[in-house]
């Protein structure tokens, strides 16, 4: 069950930070260039939200799960 919440509240949070990431992009077409959009997407606390969301849901999806016996062998 917490892998699951894990998985889930990562997810939810990777899906809205990178929205966020993403109308940042919206800065360029107001005239600046691209190396000062992603310095600040880059400098952004979503940013770092979204490395941090990313790495709990690669250790959620790729951790092993608890060994169990199988149900008629115990």
């Amino acid at each position: 069950m917490n892998r699951l919440f894990l998985f889930l509240f990562s997810y939810g949070l990777c899906v809205v930070t990178m929205s966020h990431l993403v109308l940042f992009l919206n800065y360029r077409a107001l005239g600046h260039s691209w190396e000062s959009v992603f310095r600040y997407i880059v400098a952004t606390p979503d940013f770092k939200l979204l490395v941090i969301a990313l790495i709990v849901l690669l250790f959620t999806v790729s951790g092993r799960g608890p060994l169990r016996l199988p149900s008629g062998k115990e």
